[in-house]
C-alpha cells in the first residue's frame, strides 16, 4: 500500500489509455515507493482498518484451515499481512518488481514459507495457464481500482480466478468524498480520481457474472490531507450445480 493505494497495477484489456497508466504506475511504485511504503503509519493503519472491515463484514469466508486468497495489486503486502492469520495461503500479485520484492522480503522475515504466503510479479490476463492454473476462494483488491483505466475489465479478469462460490472483495474511494485536488505528481497514475459509487461497482460485478452484490462503508482515512470514505464491495462467483 502506497501513500494512498494498496499496490500498483493496470489491466491489459482496457478501454482507455491503459498502456500509459500501466507504465506510469509501474515506474512510480518501482522507483519511488517500494522501499518506504511499509514505514508509513497512515498506510499501516488503513491496511488494518481495511482488513478488519473485510473480516467483520464477511467472517464466513475466512478460514485459516481452508481459505486460499489472492491479493491483487498487493503492493508490499500490508493487507496480506493483516489477513494472513485468518487464511490458509495468500498469493500476492503486482506488476511492480520493487513491491513484490519488498512483499517477499517481509514474508521471509516473518518466517513464513512461500506455500503460506508469496507475491509474484505478473500482469494477469485471465488465462488458464496463469498462476499454474490456481483458483481462489477469496480475491481482495484494496485501494487500486482507481488506478485502472478499465476497472470493468479487471473485475472480469479477477472473477475468472475465483473458485465457484468464491468472493471478490474490493475496497476503494467512495465517489464524491475526495475533495482535494490531485497534484500533477499523482495525476499521471490515477485514472479514476473521484472514486466509485454503488452503481459503478454493481454494474462491474454483475457484468463479470458475479452475484450477491453488496456495497457498504468500510472505513475512513486521510488522503491528500483530507478525510476520505472508503467502500467495501463484494460479489460472489456462482456455485456449480450438483450436475456440474
Amino acid at each position: 500500500m502506497s501513500s494512498h493505494t494498496q499496490g500498483s497495477h493496470e489491466e491489459i484489456h482496457a478501454d482507455g489509455p491503459h498502456d500509459h497508466y500501466a507504465a506510469e504506475n509501474k515506474a512510480f511504485y518501482d522507483v519511488e515507493e517500494a522501499r518506504k511504503v511499509d514505514a508509513r503509519r497512515d498506510t499501516q493503519e488503513l491496511a488494518r482498518r481495511v482488513a478488519a472491515a473485510m473480516r467483520r463484514r464477511y467472517p464466513d469466508i475466512f478460514n485459516e484451515e481452508t481459505t486460499t486468497l489472492m491479493d491483487y495489486a498487493c503492493g508490499t503486502g500490508l493487507v496480506s499481512r493483516e489477513l494472513c492469520p485468518y487464511v490458509k495461503s495468500i498469493v500476492g500479485v503486482d506488476i511492480s518488481d520493487g513491491m513484490v520484492d519488498q512483499f517477499n522480503l517481509r514474508v521471509s522475515q516473518q518466517g513464513l514459507t512461500p506455500e503460506e504466503m508469496k507475491a509474484v510479479c505478473v500482469e494477469l490476463k485471465g488465462e488458464e495457464h496463469e498462476l499454474d492454473g490456481q483458483k481462489f476462494d477469496v480475491i481482495v483488491c484494496s485501494m487500486a481500482f482507481h488506478h485502472f483505466s478499465s476497472y470493468r475489465d479487471v473485475t472480469r479478469m479477477l472473477a475468472f480466478f475465483l473458485k465457484p462460490g468464491g468472493s471478490l472483495l474490493v475496497v476503494d474511494i467512495v465517489k464524491g468524498t475526495l475533495k482535494a485536488e490531485i497534484s500533477a505528481h499523482h495525476e499521471r497514475i490515477i485514472a479514476h480520481q473521484h472514486g466509485f459509487d454503488t452503481n459503478d461497482m454493481r454494474e462491474a460485478f454483475e457484468t463479470a457474472g458475479l452475484i450477491a452484490f453488496d456495497y457498504s462503508l468500510a472505513t475512513s482515512g486521510k488522503m491528500h490531507g483530507n478525510t476520505v470514505d472508503f467502500f467495501l464491495a463484494r460479489g460472489k462467483k456462482p456455485a456449480l450445480s450438483p450436475t456440474e
